[in-house]
């Protein structure tokens, strides 16, 4: 029996395995919901992950293999769990401290010849390890310095600089956000997407037109330059959970008429859900002719 099947057919064949895998291997925003609903908090504020014996077995088999010198892995403690989410990009990871035993290699003699050995340092050591639940996989950008005898974080060249959450009045307030919030204003996300029927490449928050009508005040309040804000952007969501502090915040990108210019400036503002208040940390430039945040902007007149 001879079997004939078209180009066409394969290639649709292809595609919609294609399609479906690709939908299939990403992040979604039910997945942000299901880990913190994962939660659980006790009275006393202590907060435990889901799943949290299975991550445990697969950060000391990481550790074990990544780090030759460690003899063992004596306790590892949750730290953290991060959430991003835009139209580009969707990622969450949670952060544990493991404490270890580690050694080092020293020179001795035996019968006159000159041989390395075990040396136990007493001192216990910590090091951070990310768990990605999406990849269900351990990273770390920790590694050893012999000389120091300490884990250090390995530095990325030229990163760029974060906004100072604190200065915002976004982490480290006495009026913190909670799990539900978390869990409410990500499923605020998907209501978005089924009422206006859009793709997850155009989502945005649940109540944005109240949160643009507040970020034209702010602007218009803080920047004495700008004549009017002109469109106001959607660029992302961050959460963050630990045992010590609870936040979230929408970043928005500002479009504006700066008085005097012709071309239309940018500028980032931060939108707390939990005070409905609006921030930011750029600030305008008069030889440039530009708005930079604040650190980035002292670093240019230094």
């Amino acid at each position: 029996m001879r079997i004939n099947i078209s180009f066409f057919a394969l290639f649709l064949a292809f595609w919609i395995s294609y399609s479906s895998f690709a939908q299939l291997d990403k992040v979604k925003i039910e997945d942000f919901v299901s880990e913190h609903s994962g939660f659980e908090e006790n009275e006393d504020g202590e907060i435990v992950p889901i799943n949290i014996k299975e991550i445990n077995k697969k950060i000391r088999f990481f550790v074990e293999e990544q780090y030759p010198n460690v003899e063992l892995t004596r306790n590892i403690i949750w730290d953290s769990y991060t959430t991003f989410l835009s139209p580009s990009d969707k990622f969450h990871f949670h952060v544990f401290i493991v404490q270890v035993k580690v050694h080092k290699m020293v020179s001795g003699e035996r019968d006159q010849i000159i041989v390395r050995k075990k040396q136990d340092i007493e001192r216990l050591k910590y090091l951070e390890v990310i768990y990605n639940p999406f990849t269900n996989k351990i990273s770390s950008d920790f590694r050893w310095f012999p000389d120091d005898e300490e884990f250090y974080v390995q530095e990325e060249e030229n990163k760029t600089k974060d906004p100072d959450l604190e200065s915002l009045k976004i982490a480290n307030q006495d009026q913190k956000a909670n799990i539900p919030s978390f869990v409410n204003e990500h499923e605020g996300f998907l209501e978005e997407l089924q009422i206006r029927e859009l793709s997850e490449d155009e989502i945005i928050p649940k109540n944005v037109k109240e949160i643009n009508t507040r970020i034209r005040a702010f602007v218009k309040s803080k920047y004495s330059n700008v004549e009017y804000s002109r469109n106001i952007i959607w660029d992302n969501y961050n959460t963050f959970l630990s045992p010590f502090d609870k936040y979230h915040f929408h970043t928005f990108i500002v479009q504006t008429k700066v008085r005097g210019l012709k071309r239309l400036k940018y500028l980032e503002v931060v939108y707390n859900p939990v005070t409905e208040a609006v921030n930011s940390d750029f600030i305008w430039i008069d030889e440039d002719e530009e708005f930079y945040r604040e650190d980035t902007a002292e670093e240019k007149t230094e």
